[in-house]
């Protein structure tokens, strides 16, 4: 049985499929909400745990393009 094409682009966060994909300092790709919510209690990355370098989020655009 195939995987679901959209599984790629479900946030690990949220569990929903990104609608405003961002990448954190870990290199991995979060919808925007729900990083923002994880990183005001947290200075860690949600799937690895490792202490991230800063809190900056880039806008994934090709994930969005592909998403949409």
């Amino acid at each position: 049985m195939a995987a679901d094409p959209l599984s790629a682009f479900v946030c690990p966060i949220t569990d929903d499929v990104m609608s405003d994909p961002v990448i954190a300092a870990d290199g991995l790709t979060y919808e925007r909400e729900g990083i923002e919510r994880w990183l005001e209690q947290h200075d860690t990355s949600p799937r690895t745990g490792a202490v991230l370098p800063n809190k900056l989020l880039i806008a994934n655009v090709t994930f969005r393009q592909a998403i949409e």
